[in-house]
């Protein structure tokens, strides 16, 4: 915070300085409205084992030759990556030839960044079988800035999260959690059966989510003593 001190000078022996006249807050003004940014659809990457392919909509690069390829992750066995910088995804259906965008617009006044998606069920290395394929992607966790929570003009990692859910084929999103600051960990059991752990207002939190109804069945509160925030 920046302080003003005006000083008087009284003449003799006493220097003396008055109290601050008033202080200039960075904050006390509007936040910096965020300005439009031109966006491109990223080129389309097949869904391992799915009729669906999938494409980012990211900021333009300087020129289309040069952009990289933001969804080259979906065809590793880990199904998850930190995609900040990716406003939206497209899915094409093969089978029925038509495409649809997870989120409904690009144009929200704060436009949604989507910080990290992680798809499920994951692969559960056994060494007894080192070579398994990974299992067909049925669900997609994603964790979504969809407000500048601190009032710095950007969404990002500062922000506040919301975590979000869809099927494969980016079908149904439903907005499930929010207000998060961390997400420690995300358990998938199975269809009627996924734990989120997250912090929260320096609280730590257990979710259980049924993947299929895209509802919260019971959120927990972890007791961990008073010095764990």
């Amino acid at each position: 915070m920046k302080r003003i001190f005006p000083f008087v000078i009284v003449l003799g022996l006493m220097l003396t300085a008055c109290i601050p006249a008033g202080t200039i807050s960075e904050n006390s003004g509007p936040a910096p409205t965020p300005q439009p940014v031109e966006k491109v659809l990223s080129p389309f990457n097949p869904i391992h084992g799915t009729d669906y392919l999938m494409a980012g909509i990211a900021p333009a690069p300087v020129d289309r030759a040069s952009s990289l390829n933001p969804l080259e992750w979906i065809n590793s066995s880990s199904y998850s990556s930190y995609s900040s910088g990716t406003y939206n995804y497209v899915f094409f259906n093969l089978n029925t030839e038509q495409y649809n965008r997870l989120l409904p617009t690009n144009d929200y006044t704060n436009d949604y960044s989507i910080y990290q998606t992680s798809g499920f069920p994951t692969l559960q290395y056994d060494p007894a079988n080192p070579d398994q394929p990974a299992p067909t992607v049925e669900w997609w966790v994603y964790s979504v800035i969809i407000k500048d929570t601190n009032n710095d003009g950007r969404l990002d990692y500062e922000d506040k999260l919301t975590i979000g859910l869809s099927d494969a084929g980016g079908n149904g999103y439903t907005e499930l959690i929010e207000n998060v600051d961390v997400v420690l960990a995300q358990l998938y059991r199975d269809n009627a059966a996924m734990f989120i752990f997250y912090n929260a207002d320096k609280k730590n939190y257990i979710a259980k989510i049924n993947p299929s109804t895209r509802e919260v069945v019971t959120t927990t509160e972890m007791d961990l003593g008073p010095d764990v925030k």
